[in-house]
């Protein structure tokens, strides 16, 4: 059987042959191309007087997003933390919005026009080659603590609660290759309904002090803490903790034993709004800590919070054929999008933070995070 690209090349050789040849040339080669091809006499016949096709040149389709779209699409991206475009695409009118606002970008009217209407996939391919990812494993260093846990319930299932105020808590440590001594950690709460995260630096992991830093994130929450759930580290399976929830009127929950898919949105968060913030060196000075939580406390929980869009996951989907899974997202909105839109956030609660996010600057919080973080820097040398 004969390819269709062999036949092409040999009925090519036979128009050049058989216009020049004689009747019984003509004869021969008609029936060795039929013998080989298979084809019928007349229809070779036919292919061999047909005229030629006239090839029109191709146009190259114009092109709708020229580099000023290109360029803006990239200063979004970065504005917003060079969050991946899946984030990022159902959050281009709300920022593009803030920036122009603030004086950061003046895009003409075509271009906005394209920036709000730019699909998922060319915003992919825009930004496909601007960012660099590394992976990097790091040991944990919690220590499992044995005392309450028959007390403290173990909660291992989807999470059904859908008003802010039950979170996830987990501690991120800062003690680089070696875990000997002491050394800073972060703490880190996230609120399963609407993303909303805190963070707060401590001296080492003692008991006390995560209960301080716990107390200190719930007070700067925009809601009531109703519910905390944390790993079965001994910085929060403890008296101290056990007696603060029971007083405040929290639940106070723990996942399995070395399962961290239990605590699986802290443990995204920890990644997301530590490390590739604060990175992984060693942290052991006073002065470290200080710089860290004024971080904390003021430019990066305002970032985090208003400028950085969360996707949240819809349902599972499993097939029975394949046995693989697929998974079903909502549209990625930041923690400030999901608490305004919430129903049991208080109208007051909401006039609040919508009047700190109008006083706030993307760009000029980017900034300031940067030079503190220079600062933070500048004491490992």
């Amino acid at each position: 059987m004969m390819s269709k690209q062999t036949k092409e090349e040999y009925l090519n050789e036979l128009k050049k042959k058989y216009r020049n040849a004689f009747k019984k040339e003509k004869t021969r080669l008609l029936d060795d191309f039929c013998d080989f091809t298979g084809n019928h006499r007349k229809y070779v016949i036919t292919l061999i007087n047909a005229p030629k096709a006239q090839v029109s040149e191709r146009k190259e389709r114009e092109k709708v997003y020229n580099q000023d779209v290109k360029n803006h699409c990239v200063i979004l991206w970065k504005a917003a933390g060079e969050i991946c475009a899946e984030r990022l695409h159902p959050f281009i009118p709300s920022l593009l919005e803030k920036l122009i606002e603030c004086n950061e970008i003046r895009p003409d009217k075509d271009t906005k026009e394209k920036l709000l209407c730019i699909s998922l996939g060319t915003l992919k391919n825009i930004l496909g080659n601007e960012k660099e990812r590394t992976f990097v494993k790091i040991t944990g260093t919690t220590k499992p603590g044995s005392l309450l846990k028959s007390q403290i319930a173990v909660r291992y299932a989807l999470w059904t609660e859908t008003d802010p105020g039950w979170c996830e808590v987990d501690t991120v440590s800062h003690c680089g290759d070696d875990p000997s001594g002491e050394f800073i950690s972060s703490l880190n709460m996230v609120d399963i309904s609407s993303g909303w995260s805190e963070q707060v630096a401590i001296w080492g992991k003692g008991e006390l002090a995560t209960q301080e830093a716990i107390d200190e994130a719930r007070n700067a929450l925009s809601f009531f803490l109703l519910g905390l759930d944390s790993d079965n580290g001994s910085e929060f399976i403890n008296w101290h903790l056990f007696r603060y929830c029971k007083k405040e009127k929290i639940t106070f929950t723990r996942g399995r034993p070395y399962k961290k898919n239990d605590n699986a949105h802290v443990e995204q968060k920890n990644y997301t709004a530590i490390r590739q913030l604060v990175g992984y060196e060693r942290l052991d000075k006073k002065e470290q800590l200080d710089i860290l939580n004024d971080l904390y406390r003021n430019e990066w929980r305002l970032y985090i919070n208003f400028f950085q869009p969360t996707m949240k996951l819809k349902e599972k989907i499993k097939d029975t054929k394949t046995g693989k899974t697929k998974r079903k997202y909502f549209k990625a909105k930041t923690p400030y999008q999901r608490l305004m839109e919430h129903p049991k956030i208080a109208k007051e609660q909401k006039k609040m933070l919508e009047s700190t996010y109008k006083r706030l600057n993307p760009i000029k919080l980017q900034s300031e995070i940067e030079r503190k973080i220079k600062l933070l820097e500048k004491t490992l040398r």
